[in-house]
């Protein structure tokens, strides 16, 4: 089944930024130097080596970093959604995901506490993964945990995309936009796994260590043009309103030299995997470099256009979409996609394989990671059904009942969502 074939081909993307498979192909020490990517540190120029980090990912790339560098590693410290079992040198700390808890701002505090222990003459190694910006938060004063908790619920429920997320978190953070690592006198590696469109260091993570390119007004006005600027508590505006009048200090405009940033893996690296994968199966292969985004109904439609004038049989996508939630159903955007595209192959009468997935196994409010319907999917369902489910942003319940969900359980990694369509009825 066409259905198969696409669950395989995700497997395989999802295989190729896991960090088991991808930190040792970037990462390497030989002879007391590691290397990353085109870039090498004598690690015998240093005092102490420490790993921090942060994101989905984090727990897995440590592991991975402390099979590399050893009894190199001084100590360190790590914020992760949930990890398994101890590492070596490294504290573990958790935090939560999307909304921020009182777990999130007291890992911030230590892993903080720790980074400022660091002195000119020691190298930090940050692990920096999707996820960092709620596991990890210092809100700004007067700024209260539940304030930080109502804004970021209201962002996520309307149509934000991260970027717009990400900017207005920057200005009410303490740790954002670059004033992690200003806090830090020591020398700074950090390993990126992507999580955002076109690798945007600005936005992965709400960038900790790197810098912002965005202002307090630009936090403002995202949040009027989203009407939602009434509605955020007093002290979110009063913050916003303070520091367009320069009375708090603006995020950090510029990347500090001595804290130098790598990716290591991204949605790129996942879609390549997929094509290669496709190949070998005899499909004929398109990989559409530009990142999709914005509302997911148009997210479909032009996926759609594109399939429509693709040649190839197999067309893979990556991106991340946005969905404005009106009920309380179960599933997230990519089952919501899945479910948009249920939809159009009904109305158009088409015959296609859609499968809309996270890298990080998880999709909004539900334990899948996203969906995969085709034209046996297609026969056991009728448009009042799909549209009713739509209607409740209930994607995951009608989808668990078609046999249709993506299910991977979390991943450790996170280089955001990919579509894969297969044209037809294939059974290679």
């Amino acid at each position: 089944m066409s259905s198969k074939l696409a669950r395989d081909i995700y497997a395989h993307a999802l295989e190729a930024v896991l960090p088991q498979n991808f930190m040792k192909q970037r990462c390497s020490l030989k002879d007391d130097i590691f290397y990353i990517n085109d870039s090498s540190y004598n690690l015998n120029e240093y005092k102490n080596i420490y790993v921090f980090g942060s994101g989905k990912a984090a727990y897995s790339m440590a592991k991975e970093i402390e099979d590399i560098l050893g009894e190199k590693i001084y100590k360190g410290l790590i914020v992760v959604p949930e990890y398994g079992e101890v590492l070596q040198s490294i504290k573990l700390f958790k935090g939560s995901h999307p909304i921020p808890t009182k777990e999130s701002l007291e890992s911030a505090q230590a892993l903080k506490e720790m980074m400022q222990e660091c002195d000119e003459g020691d190298l930090y190694i940050y692990l920096l993964s999707g996820g960092t910006s709620a596991l990890i938060e210092l809100p700004t004063s007067p700024i209260t945990l539940e304030e930080f908790q109502q804004t970021t619920q209201l962002m996520l429920s309307n149509t934000l995309e991260i970027q717009e997320v990400n900017c207005v978190r920057k200005h009410i953070s303490d740790i954002k936009g670059g004033r992690l690592a200003y806090s830090c006198d020591a020398q700074g590696v950090v390993l990126v796994l992507s999580d955002v469109i076109g690798d945007d260091l600005y936005a992965i993570g709400s960038a900790p260590l790197y810098a912002d390119n965005t202002s307090f007004l630009d936090a403002k006005k995202i949040l009027e043009e989203k009407n939602i600027y009434s509605r955020v508590p007093q002290s979110i505006r009063d913050v916003l309103s303070s520091g367009i009048a320069g009375e708090i200090e603006e995020s950090v405009f510029k990347p500090l030299q001595r804290v130098s940033h790598h990716i290591v893996a991204s949605n790129r690296h996942a879609k390549e995997a997929a094509k290669v994968y496709a190949l070998s199966l005899g499909l004929s292969v398109g990989v559409i470099d530009e990142s999709f985004h914005g509302e997911v109904s148009n997210v479909i439609k032009n996926v759609f256009e594109i399939v429509e004038n693709s040649k190839e049989e197999c067309i893979i996508f990556g991106g991340e979409c946005t969905v404005n939630v009106q009920e309380d159903g179960q599933g997230g955007r990519n089952q919501h996609a899945v479910l948009l595209a249920l939809q159009k192959m009904k109305e158009e009468k088409r015959v296609i394989t859609f499968l809309s997935a996270g890298t990080d196994g998880i999709d909004g409010n539900s334990t899948s990671a996203g969906g995969v319907v085709d034209s046996s999917v297609l026969e056991k369902t009728n448009e009042e059904s799909i549209k009713k489910y739509l209607g409740n942003c209930d994607s995951h319940n009608i989808l668990k009942d078609l046999d249709a969900l993506v299910t991977t359980g979390a991943t450790g990694t996170n280089v955001i969502d990919l579509i894969i369509v297969i044209k037809g009825d294939t059974d290679v």
